[in-house]
């Protein structure tokens, strides 16, 4: 006899765990003894060891549910209280999520502004540096110009000449750095508070634009076709029958 046998009219009766334990034990040696289910007379006997699996399968569940539930319970009363205030699930934000949420609207769109405000000023900077660097461009040129008409014994005031073509490009110098500093600054950063300085960041939202170009391009998929047929049973409760493109197939279980 199987342990959880022995202890049926002790003092510690089996649960159902051991309970199932036992009758599955009875049909794995019912299994060794019959490979395959040739008579009605082999069905027979199998159909009791059927009804106290189901029996016994039925007593765990109750037993795991009875067990489970106050705690389930008492699960759910925590959650709608602290999640009904606090949400880490976006789609569901908590009442005090909200209000929250409103703040840091207000702060990104003020960001947001400020962000395109600098953009601005960085792009007024980067033209005036390439105005700057094609004026000393053109001022090195008359230079080298200069120089060598001197050469050719040109009378020219290579001194003066030299000068504004420093000078040109120590412009250029400057606005580049100006520019430089101008395009680091567009990304606002907002410090303060306790926490680590707050700026923007780009979140990624994807849209279906058209679902017939998107399956094309994607292909079949396990994750598709149970999207589309737990669709397709949600579209036979309402309409009364599965959509175009969907079919269903019966086959006989016990």
């Amino acid at each position: 006899m199987s342990n959880a046998a022995l202890k049926i009219g002790s003092n510690h009766p089996p649960g159902p765990i051991d309970y199932a334990q036992s009758v599955v034990d009875d049909i794995n040696v019912f299994l060794s003894d019959h490979p395959t289910i040739q008579t009605e007379n082999d069905a027979r006997e199998a159909k009791p060891h059927l009804d106290r699996a189901k029996a016994a399968f039925e007593d765990v569940e109750k037993e795991r549910d009875g067990l489970v539930r106050p705690l389930n319970e008492r699960v759910s009363d925590i959650n709608a209280k602290y999640k009904g205030v606090h949400n880490t699930d976006p789609k569901k934000p908590g009442a005090f999520d909200r209000i929250v949420i409103e703040l840091k609207a207000r702060v990104a769109a003020f960001m947001i502004k400020e962000e395109q405000r600098r953009q601005r000023e960085a792009e007024i900077a980067r033209l005036a540096q390439e105005e700057a660097e094609r004026i000393a461009r053109e001022a090195e040129a008359k230079e080298a110009e200069a120089l060598e008409n001197a050469k050719l014994g040109e009378i020219v005031d290579v001194a003066e000449v030299t000068k504004q073509a420093d000078e040109a490009f120590e412009e250029f110098e400057r606005q580049s750095r100006f520019a430089a500093r101008a395009e680091k600054d567009t990304k606002v950063k907002i410090g303060g508070g306790f926490d680590r300085t707050a700026s923007l960041r780009t979140v990624e939202t994807l849209h279906l634009d058209s679902y017939g170009l998107a399956l094309k391009a994607i292909g079949p998929n396990d994750k598709i076709r149970d999207a589309i047929l737990s669709a397709a049973r949600d579209h036979r409760k309402l309409h009364g029958e599965l959509p175009a493109g969907v079919r269903a197939t019966h086959e006989r279980k016990l």
